[in-house]
């Protein structure tokens, strides 16, 4: 049985393929799928509960990312599972591509499916009618979940960017070397009239005094 299933979201083409492409996070997206445990990178064990037509079947089994090219961003999976407490199986082989849009992307699934047990008698047309009904909540739910992811993102870069250190001041402008050698010359010059004027007066003060001494004597 081959079914195809389309719709379109409002994320960048390669945001919404490597979205798809992380099964932890499209596996809370899918209605009545439980992610039990990731066997290696590529392969994960898990449950599916859908009621189709009358009856409700649950299938537990293994899911596979045979290839995904995040260039083209066109990916196969493979999938196959056991009906809990009957001898029913389910067997798809999926070719998912991811395709830019005006407003966005649209995702495309074609399914090449095998059935056997209760399933199987409900006809095509039935299980179309739950494979649209199912694509149409996952779609939903994973656009929800891109836009608030987008929303919520924080840059890197802003976070760790380093405070601004204000630019360090010029370094203060050298003395001038030559008023730097007139100083000492001019301190040179000053002790050295100091020490003139100082010997002028003490030495008029003592010639007055020896004419003094010379007058009493006569």
């Amino acid at each position: 049985m081959n079914l195809e299933h389309s719709f379109v979201i409002m994320a960048e083409p390669d945001v919404a393929f490597a979205y798809l492409m992380d099964v932890n996070r499209v596996a809370t997206c899918v209605p009545g799928v439980s992610l039990q445990e990731a066997l290696d990178e590529n392969t994960y064990r898990g449950t599916l509960k859908v009621k189709v037509g009358p009856v409700t079947v649950k299938y537990g089994g293994i899911a596979r990312i045979l290839s995904a090219d995040p260039v083209t961003r066109v990916a196969t999976i493979e999938a196959e599972g056991e009906e809990s407490g009957t001898a029913g199986s389910v067997r798809a082989n999926a070719t998912m591509s991811v395709v830019p849009t005006a407003t966005g992307s649209r995702v495309t699934v074609s399914t090449d499916l095998a059935l056997t047990g209760r399933v199987a008698t409900m006809g095509k047309g039935v299980i179309e009618q739950v494979g649209n009904r199912m694509v149409a909540q996952t779609s939903q739910r994973i656009e929800q979940a891109i836009l608030e992811s987008v929303a919520t993102a924080v840059p890197v870069a802003a976070e760790s960017a380093p405070p601004t250190r204000p630019a360090p001041a010029p370094p203060a402008p050298a003395e001038d070397e030559s008023a730097l050698r007139v100083l000492p010359l001019l301190g040179s010059l000053i002790a050295d009239w100091v020490r003139r004027t100082f010997r002028k007066i003490f030495g008029a003060r003592r010639d007055r005094a020896i004419r003094t001494t010379h007058g009493e004597r006569k």
